[in-house]
Order: C-alpha cells, then sequence, then structure tokens
C-alpha cells in the first residue's frame, strides 16, 4: 500500500500523484483479451460482434455480455472503448448505413449543377443499389427492428441515414421543378421517389412470401431503370421539362 510522504512539497508531492496513478494502472482490468489475437482489434472484434447480434436480436435482445463473448473480449471493453451499449450501438447503425455505398459517394446536385436531370437519375441509382440488393438486407432489417421495436437512437438514424439523402434529393428536384412549385408539393414528389425503393427494401420478407410477386430474381439494373422513369415521369407531370430522351435511355 503507497503512504503519503509527510512532507507534502513542490518535490514529493508530484512524486506521490505519480505513484498513486501507477497504481491505479496495476488495478486496471485487462480490456485485452488473453487468447492469441487474431488481426482485428479487440475495438473492431466489438463491432463486428455487435453488427451480428443486434441485427439478430435487436437493440434490447443483444446483451452487452454476449457481444463480448462473441468478441472474445473483456466484458469492461465496451464501455471502455464506446461509453456505453447505446453508444456502441449508434456506432454499428452509422457502420451499417455508411459503409453501404453510404454517403460519401451519394449524388449531389453540387457535383454536376448545369444537369439535375443527370443527377436525378443518378441519385435513383444510388438509393436503389444501397437498399435492394440482397447483400445489402442489413440495412433493411436495422430499419424494420427500428420500426418494430424504436431504440433511443432512432433519430439519429433517421437523420444520419433517410434525412441526409432526402436532402440531396430535395436539393436536386428543386432544380427540375418549375420555381413556382410549393414546398409541400417539392416535399411530396421526393417522398415519392424515395418512398418505393425504401417500402420494397422494407417489405422483403413478405414479398418472398408471396408466390409469383417476387422481385428478388429481378435484374437491378432493370429496378434501377424503373425507379428512374417512375422518379421522371412523376416530376414531368408535375410542370418539370424533361426531354424524351431521358425516358429512351437503356
Amino acid at each position: 500500500m503507497f503512504r503519503a510522504p509527510e512532507r507534502v512539497g513542490s518535490v514529493a508531492f508530484p512524486h506521490f500523484l505519480s505513484c498513486i496513478h501507477m497504481f491505479e494502472m496495476m488495478m486496471m482490468p485487462d480490456l485485452q483479451d488473453s487468447t492469441p489475437k487474431s488481426a482485428a482489434s479487440t475495438k473492431e472484434r466489438i463491432l463486428a460482434s455487435a453488427i451480428v447480434l443486434f441485427e439478430s436480436n435487436g437493440f434490447e435482445g443483444a446483451s452487452v455480455r454476449a457481444i463480448c463473448s462473441l468478441a472474445n473480449a473483456n466484458i469492461a471493453a465496451i464501455n471502455y472503448y464506446f461509453g456505453s451499449k447505446e453508444s456502441l450501438y449508434g456506432e454499428v447503425v452509422k457502420h451499417v448505413f455508411l459503409s453501404t455505398d453510404g454517403s460519401d459517394s451519394m449524388p449531389q446536385l453540387a457535383h454536376n449543377p448545369t444537369e439535375p436531370i443527370a443527377q436525378l437519375c443518378a441519385w435513383v441509382e444510388w438509393h436503389v443499389t444501397r437498399y435492394l440488393p440482397r447483400q445489402n438486407s442489413t440495412v433493411a432489417t436495422f430499419i424494420r427492428r427500428e420500426l418494430a421495436n424504436p431504440s433511443p437512437l432512432l433519430q439519429e438514424i433517421v437523420d444520419v441515414t433517410i434525412l441526409q439523402s432526402l436532402e440531396a434529393l430535395k436539393e436536386i428536384v428543386a432544380a427540375i421543378l418549375p420555381q413556382s412549385t410549393s414546398e409541400d408539393e417539392l416535399n411530396h414528389h421526393c417522398l415519392q421517389i424515395n418512398g418505393p425503393t425504401m417500402v420494397a427494401a422494407i417489405l422483403q420478407p413478405i414479398n418472398t412470401r408471396m408466390p409469383g410477386f417476387e422481385s428478388g430474381n429481378m435484374p437491378i439494373k432493370a429496378l434501377v431503370r424503373q425507379a428512374q422513369i417512375w422518379s421522371l415521369a412523376g416530376l414531368k407531370a408535375g410542370g418539370a421539362e424533361i426531354s424524351e430522351r431521358w425516358f429512351a435511355l437503356d
């Protein structure tokens, strides 16, 4: 046991504090497991394990103990690296949504401001390929779970994913529609462009159980083209000047 020196002066007191610090470091739990290390760090393993368990069991169903066990990490590691289970879930959500052809690659009007129709087609392609392919089903799974049983981070999920992409879409659509278009009409067009793909992704478990209506065998390129044509047709009906050549593209 450390004992404070009798003289607390400019030399002895700092030395005393350093001893206390060393003692505290010695008493901290080892957050790295004692088994042979894989290439991934403890933090990376926890994140990977959390993605698996949050996807399969939801926020409430995935326990801290189960996540750490799957990651082969000390049970205190989540608090050490992420602060809390809620913060870990937030990191998982950001990782899942932003790594699935995330916001860095999202087409925006600023990328090609003189060609808003081309940017709309690019945005629709990005949106459809982000949500509909089966290999990206994790994104839809998280959305379904949040709708059924909202977590404390639902608002953050909306802000980081759906709202961010909708704002980019709105800027593009506003550049295509007549300037006289009201804010309500503009918002409605954006929701009509964004909505069908989101609904199709969320309803995949139902659609696959309806023989004759499965869309899983339809090439993603065809799904993209359909969504582009519907989007362009809706804007044209709303007064936008869109050349027929945009509807004839292969």
